[in-house]
């Protein structure tokens, strides 16, 4: 090989030289077949890997770019100014109140009946 170095100027060769002289010798015990399989494999799970980290990377940045939600105000930070007549319970608003007075305060049939009667009469 150093023939070759000496005769040719070419620098493809002095690399291929260099190259040749630092390969490992062949071992007849090692399968290369089985050990390129599995450096290929291993390489396809590291590259899958590098996938998911950038597909999660992509959905944080997501998420702080979007716009936040609206903060929910704290139960102390609502003035509570609807009161239950029969419990003496306080809410926000009327909608919550009505809410609470039909879950926890239902009324009984014959009560509902007597209470619209009433209201019809002239």
């Amino acid at each position: 090989m150093n023939q070759l170095n000496d005769q040719n100027p070419n620098p493809i060769f002095s690399l291929l030289g260099n190259a040749v002289s630092q390969c490992p010798s062949y071992d007849k015990k090692v399968n290369y077949l089985l050990e390129s399989r599995k450096i290929f494999l291993f390489n396809q799970v590291l590259q899958q890997k590098i996938q998911n980290f950038k597909d999660q990377n992509s959905s944080l940045e997501q998420q702080l770019i979007q716009p936040q939600k609206k903060q929910r105000r704290k139960a102390n930070e609502i003035s509570k100014i609807y009161k239950c007549s029969q419990c003496e319970k306080s809410y926000g608003s009327e909608a919550s109140l009505n809410l609470h007075s039909k879950l926890k305060h239902p009324i009984i049939e014959s009560e509902s009946k007597t209470y619209i009667e009433q209201s019809f009469q002239i």
